[in-house]
């Protein structure tokens, strides 16, 4: 990202800047939000206003179909950590300062995992959900949900204001080759 104030170069993957006046300044992180389609959003927000640039709201070609569609990585980058194909498409968040990666396909339709000091993290993404679509993640901490190992049940449960407590952390989805490059060894869950 480019912050045109400061001619600063930010970086998603590692949450500073990477060059310009702001280099080395960590990025402020901004309550957590959710991806949405323009259906979705419609639906929660129908008075919605569109933004149009020279009379156009909509491009009628995605100029990153094509890359979708391939297994080529964005400048033919490569690298050295097999664990997962290079366009494996991932949700990647910190946690303690670790960098952790997750597969999409490991979390379809909700999945908790253990992690250490009995903390749990449920993940939950729906089934089929294009890469555009946000997955979710939250941390839960001990006693919390104990017992309970169904996932449509856990995520009612931490999606209901006046359930279970847990913290909702934030992250991204991405393609695993671009999160690695930046992330030598992350924590791969599956």
């Amino acid at each position: 990202m480019r912050d045109r104030e400061t001619d600063s170069w930010w970086s998603i993957m590692t949450s500073t800047a990477i060059g310009g006046e702001m280099d080395g300044a960590e990025l402020v992180e901004l309550p957590i939000s959710r991806k949405a389609t323009w259906g979705e959003w419609r639906t929660l927000h129908p008075d919605t206003l569109v933004l149009s640039i020279d009379g156009r709201e909509h491009e009628p070609e995605n100029r990153y179909d094509s890359y979708f569609a391939s297994d080529s990585t964005f400048r033919d980058l490569e690298i050295d950590d097999d664990r997962l194909p290079p366009k494996e498409p991932i949700y990647s968040f910190f946690l303690a300062g670790d960098a952790y990666a997750v597969p999409h396909a490991a979390f379809e339709g909700g999945r908790l995992f253990q992690l250490d000091s009995g903390r749990k993290l449920f993940l939950h993404r729906d089934p089929g959900a294009s890469m555009f679509a946000s997955s979710r993640a939250w941390l839960i901490e001990p006693p919390a949900l104990s017992g309970i190992d169904d996932p449509d049940e856990i995520r009612r449960l931490l999606e209901d204001p006046d359930g279970q407590s847990a913290a909702e952390i934030g992250g991204f989805d991405t393609f695993w080759y671009s999160w690695v490059a930046i992330n030598d060894g992350s924590r791969l869950l599956q």
